[in-house]
């Protein structure tokens, strides 16, 4: 139960972190409001998913060897997220 926690809690706050960073950026005037259109953003989206649910299977079986390394990937990849999905909002977030 406490992986579970620590990996769900990984993507979560590294969603919510880079995410709000990104709109605050764009609500200060930092960055630009306009929104990032990039081709194909929702297979991005749904890859991103299924490369978190492998992440998560895998660290779940590992018994600890590589588990922070995968803690780490899972939180490099939330930055990812969070950056992709709220740089795609234009406007005022």
């Amino acid at each position: 139960m406490e992986n579970t926690s620590a990996i769900l809690g990984d993507f979560i706050g590294g969603v919510t972190l880079t995410g709000s960073l990104i709109a605050f950026g764009k609500l200060n005037g930092n960055l630009s409001s306009k929104e990032l259109s990039l081709p194909g953003k929702n297979y991005l989206n749904l890859c991103g998913l299924f490369l978190f649910i492998f992440s998560m299977y895998e660290f779940l079986q590992s018994g600890g060897s590589h588990g922070v390394l995968i803690l780490w990937a899972v939180a490099a990849l939330a930055c990812l997220m969070g950056l992709h999905l709220v740089a795609s909002v234009g406007g005022g977030d």
